[in-house]
């Protein structure tokens, strides 16, 4: 990754000048990354302190136990405002090297970590571009590392301003998504606020998004391509939703799914739309779809952490495209 890419995230990110930056580095073996962020929250004066979670590090965490991950361990960072995760691998992935026997332990570790760190107001993830999540995702390392560069170099305060305009462009409570030759869902989100991802969250981003009112979608919704994470691919899918529930769907497999979940997974609990202008969308369940511009996706289940009130320990998304006013 280059140092313009990161100087755009950074200043996306909003750090206030009393802030300092916890900066967690989940490395894969390669620190060239870390020292790019750390060279650019240098040069802007950002007081951080870092945490480096090499494998070897992780697993000497895992083999000394959670018990040593105590008040003394988050001493030095207890001052720390904010929390800026790089991931060049999942934080939850157990490292290589990690005997079986200490999963459990390791698990216990990461309980603790997150704890803290979920405790920050601000905590900012970058999944980056590397030979890990490119497999994790299924795809060619190459290919993976050009879409991941492309959609985090961009304009931040023009997205921002874009995401705005999505939202300003809707008049009524009442949205509207048409998709296929004839199906039409609608939503109500009187009372639901729109929420912007434009660099404060995550990274790739480029959404807005709402919590619908959880018994009040009807309608139809068509997928061309339905990705169902874990299952498959499936074309020509139409799924039928009465006062916020999945009812019905064409799809067996989606059915099967449902079936075997709580109640409040069939819950229609978000709307996204993606505004990322650099990414395309494939079609295929891969990685960024759901930030590319033109799409849209509905998450099913819990929604109580952006506005909503379901509960529900599921959460889905499925994205295609269409169109949404």
């Amino acid at each position: 990754m280059n140092q313009n890419t990161i100087e755009k995230m950074i200043n996306a990110m909003k750090i206030a000048a009393d802030d300092v930056v916890l900066l967690n580095y989940w490395s894969e073996g390669d620190d060239s990354d870390l020292k790019l962020f750390e060279n650019e929250l240098n040069s802007k004066g950002i007081k951080y302190k870092t945490l480096s979670f090499t494998e070897e590090f992780l697993i000497e965490l895992a083999c000394k136990g959670s018990e040593n991950i105590d008040d003394s361990f988050f001493e030095p960072f207890k001052d720390c405002t904010m929390v800026i995760d790089v991931l060049q691998r999942p934080a939850g992935m157990p490292p290589r090297g990690l005997e079986k026997d200490k999963y459990a332990d390791f698990s216990m570790v990461l309980r603790s970590l997150f704890s803290f760190m979920s405790s920050h107001e601000k905590l900012i993830q970058i999944t980056m571009p590397s030979q890990t999540n490119a497999a994790l995702a299924g795809e060619d390392y190459e290919e993976y590392k050009v879409r991941i560069d492309k959609a985090l170099n961009i304009d931040y305060e023009a997205l921002a301003l874009e995401c705005q305009k999505k939202i300003d462009s809707f008049t009524s409570n009442i949205i509207t998504i048409r998709t296929g030759e004839d199906s039409t869902l609608t939503m109500d989100v009187t009372g639901r606020e729109w929420i912007i991802d434009a660099g404060e969250g995550a990274f790739p981003c480029g959404e807005i998004y709402i919590a619908p009112s959880e018994d009040k979608t009807n309608g139809t919704v068509f997928y061309k391509n339905l990705f169902i994470e874990d299952v498959g691919s499936f074309d020509n899918i139409t799924i039928t939703i009465k006062n916020g529930r999945v009812t019905d769907s064409d799809c067996d497999a989606l059915n099967e799914l449902l079936s075997g979940q709580e109640e409040g997974a069939r819950i229609v609990g978000e709307l996204r739309i993606g505004m990322n202008p650099a990414v395309t969308y494939s079609g295929k369940g891969a990685a960024l779809d759901e930030d590319a511009l033109g799409t849209f996706h509905i998450g099913l289940g819990m929604n109580y952490l952006f506005g909503g009130t379901n509960k529900a320990r599921f959460h889905m998304d499925f994205v295609d495209i269409g169109e949404v006013y």
